[in-house]
């Protein structure tokens, strides 16, 4: 029987490096903050130095210090967009308190509540992204939030995919997986400051300093338009699955709910097994014509397929 072997290895190059449409910038980091899209926007560092990304490679990820480094956007309208808006990025927190985990503001100025930001929600350390109205304060009545149901590990890469749609329409996915939140916030309508958005530091106290984001922040990209759940689960996903044979195994439906139906044809010692996005196995059992898969949450998966004749993989989608 002919050796067949799959291998899983994280991609070196950007999660979204296929979806180009309504790209606005693209900080590879590798050792600048130079924007790799013909729009030029390059990023202004201060206090930035570079690290080694996720995969190893030095000089090859932003490293912000907590204190005062940041890295200003250019100045211009182009970069203030009206929702949708999309971001993705690699990120590995080093800080374990909420303001250490300023990540970014579309508009950043003290003592506003202005821009789109990513943050820490204080209390209880979860991811959150907001947006604010303009009014010189900071309340729930100044902004609209979502908070995911995650709460933020330190010292680990993942990473985050931020959609935001309006005040109720907004998602945060960790490694490709969407997990769901909660909403907060009675602010009006999303306003820009007349000055330049950044990464690494947002403001959140009247009267005190900006909070500074402290770690590692790579491949960071930003649309003005709403991603597909389709581009962000064909993009997103960090695994490389090389092929040498292939069979006529069909899956369906396909986004699936609780219930996964196959089709082919197969010997007896066939199996089935499935693979989170990051190559951790979920489930290993014989080839059945139907896979209870209800207790999966929402994301991207890789369905191998093994008999005596070849094996093959499928990309699947649960959606609920």
């Amino acid at each position: 029987m002919k050796i067949i072997t799959f291998l899983f290895i994280l991609m070196s190059i950007s999660c979204f490096s296929q979806i180009e449409e309504n790209l606005l910038l693209h900080y590879k980091f590798d050792g600048s903050a130079l924007d790799e899209t013909e729009n030029g926007f390059n990023g202004i560092a201060n206090n930035i130095t570079y690290t080694a990304d996720r995969l190893g490679n030095e000089n090859s990820a932003a490293y912000f210090n907590g204190v005062n480094s940041f890295i200003d956007l250019p100045n211009l309208v182009e970069l203030k967009p009206q929702l949708p808006v999309t971001f993705s990025f690699w990120i590995r927190y080093d800080g374990w308190s909420y303001r250490d985990q300023a990540v970014f503001n579309t508009s950043f100025e003290e003592d506003i509540s202005s821009g789109i930001f990513f943050n820490a929600e204080a209390g209880t350390g979860k991811y959150g992204v907001s947006f604010g109205d303009g009014t010189p304060a900071y309340t729930p009545s100044t902004r609209r939030s979502f908070s995911s149901n995650t709460t933020i590990v330190t010292n680990e890469w993942h990473h985050i995919t931020i959609v935001v749609v309006d005040a109720l329409n907004m998602e945060i996915y960790l490694d490709c997986k969407e997990g769901g939140g909660t909403y907060s916030g009675s602010g009006g309508t999303l306003f820009y400051s007349s000055t330049s958005g950044g990464l690494g530091r947002h403001d959140r106290e009247l009267g005190a300093p900006a909070d500074y984001f402290r770690g590692a922040i790579d491949e960071f990209k930003y649309w003005d338009r709403a991603l597909s759940l389709e581009e962000i689960y064909s993009g997103c996903h960090s695994l490389e699955i090389q092929e040498i044979n292939k069979s006529s195994f069909i899956i369906h439906p396909n986004p699936a709910q609780d219930i996964l139906r196959i089709q082919g044809n197969w010997d007896a010692n066939a199996t089935i097994q499935i693979f989170d996005s990051l190559g951790k196995k979920l489930l290993s059992s014989s080839l059945q014509h139907e896979v209870d898969i209800s207790s999966l949450p929402n994301g991207i998966y890789f369905v191998k397929f093994s008999d005596e004749a070849s094996v093959t993989s499928k990309k699947l989608i649960i959606k609920r």
